[in-house]
């Protein structure tokens, strides 16, 4: 079954600089609004985007060879001029990857993301979620934003109202008072402005939709590559406070680096489209890197070899296990059986490959915060209260667990085996793991889920 991609636009408007009648924001013009993108398990609402130098991919996001992506805009957002650029420059990866973008209408119904499209007023900005992470969204939220107000031509707009052009006589219709304009006024009018000729900046446009469309394929962010950048820490926090984003966000998206593993054996590639652009002052040793608007050489050879043309499995492809659908965490106490009864709903899909995965059970305190020590032999989970199951999963295969009415995962905790806890209420955890070909250890997590307080008395 094809799974789709799901694309928002998002539309917003742009900044200015030099007209004498701005005066917020101390007479500067606001920068391009950086990519948000999550690097994590799953994309989320505070979506930030990761940073590693190109050539930096997650093997584990990546989809499989040959893969038909099928693509949407949502709610009838995006002109006619907005859809055709970011669908041409889209399938720019489609020239060097074994990877299909079918942009296919706004209605189709069968999709692995829902979307919506908005402005900078949404405050959004530009994101996607990162490979196979896009199945993990409900049909009610997109997988990808582009706030397409950075598309826009700014310095065209700030010279007709220097010059009392049609932009300058929009606004006057309006009733603007332009002797107290401001930056937020002027994004929310180019926004609404009506302009028979579109004007863009169309080398923005390209590189933030291919920057984009690769986290969508699962490429990382370029500056993260191990050992890249010396940053100079403070001037980078204060920098992206102005963007709203605080110290453990800036740390996630900016400063920490991918694992060595993600690299690929490639070198760092400054010229990487996935690159951000650093200034010197936010490197302790001067280094500094512009805005890239072309995929590099090194993006060409990273994303050729993660999807190989003429070739079935990627040399580079590693065993996948990707849970979807996790619908809910059922737990039961059974006096009769005199266990509690674990039942997960969820569905799980593997890659080309052959996937070890360990579906674990464990207690934790009321809190969630700290897991339950035991002595138990039998039901312990490095050293701590829980049970588990390891599971086999073949190539190419998908489950639904649980699937009404029919109950074919439950996982059983006999009451005689948990921990005594004076009265104290806890909770249940669930987990899957798989193995991590990196680091050869059971650590590569893949999904999550708590349950509500429980108590039991014996």
């Amino acid at each position: 079954m094809r799974k789709v991609l799901i694309i928002v636009l998002l539309f917003a408007v742009a900044s200015i600089q030099g007209n004498a009648q701005i005066k917020e924001l101390g007479e500067k013009r606001p920068s391009k609004a950086p990519c948000t993108t999550l690097v994590g398990d799953v994309m989320l609402p505070g979506m930030a985007d990761t940073s590693g130098g190109r050539q930096v991919v997650d093997n584990y996001k990546t989809w499989e060879n040959g893969k038909i992506l099928l693509v949407k805009f949502m709610n009838n957002e995006g002109s006619p001029a907005i859809r055709e650029r970011i669908t041409r420059y889209a399938k720019e990866w489609e020239k060097f990857a074994n990877i299909t973008l079918k942009f296919v209408p706004d209605n189709t119904p069968v999709t692995n993301s829902p979307h919506t499209a908005g402005s900078r007023r949404d405050k959004l900005g530009h994101n996607s979620a990162v490979g196979v992470d896009n199945d993990q969204r409900t049909q009610a939220r997109q997988t990808m934003n582009l706030d397409t107000s950075d598309f826009l031509d700014h310095d065209f707009f700030i010279n007709e109202l220097k010059t009392g052009g049609p932009f300058y006589k929009f606004l006057q219709a309006k009733g603007k008072d332009l002797t107290k304009y401001t930056y937020p006024q002027f994004y929310d009018d180019i926004i609404d402005y009506p302009s028979p000729v579109p004007r863009f900046k169309e080398k923005v446009a390209k590189g933030t939709t291919m920057h984009e469309f690769g986290h969508a394929l699962g490429l990382l962010h370029e500056q993260s590559y191990p050992g890249a950048i010396k940053w100079n820490k403070d001037t980078v926090y204060k920098y992206y406070e102005r963007h709203d984003w605080d110290k453990e966000k800036t740390d996630f998206n900016v400063l920490e680096v991918s694992e060595q593993f993600f690299t690929n054996g490639t070198a760092y590639d400054p010229k990487s489209i996935m690159h951000y652009s650093i200034p010197s002052w936010q490197t302790l040793d001067g280094f500094s890197v512009e805005e890239n608007y072309e995929i590099s050489d090194g993006d060409k050879r990273i994303i050729a070899a993660m999807y190989p043309k003429g070739k079935k499995v990627s040399d580079l492809a590693v065993p996948k296990v990707i849970v979807s659908n996790f619908v809910k965490l059922e737990v039961k106490k059974d006096d009769v059986k005199k266990a509690l009864i674990i039942t997960p709903y969820f569905s799980v899909k593997t890659g080309a490959k052959l996937a070890n995965a360990f579906y674990v059970v464990r207690l934790t305190t009321e809190d969630g915060r700290y897991y339950i020590s035991t002595s138990s032999l039998k039901y312990n989970w490095g050293g701590n209260s829980g049970t588990y199951l390891k599971m086999n999963l073949l190539p190419n295969t998908s489950k639904t667990y649980n699937k009404l009415p029919k109950k074919d995962l439950q996982l059983v905790f006999p009451y005689k085996e948990i921990p005594e806890l004076a009265g104290k209420n806890f909770r249940v955890e669930f987990t899957v793991y798989q193995d991590n070909v990196a680091t050869g250890k059971l650590d590569r997590f893949v999904t999550y889920s708590l349950s509500s307080p429980l108590s039991l008395v014996r």
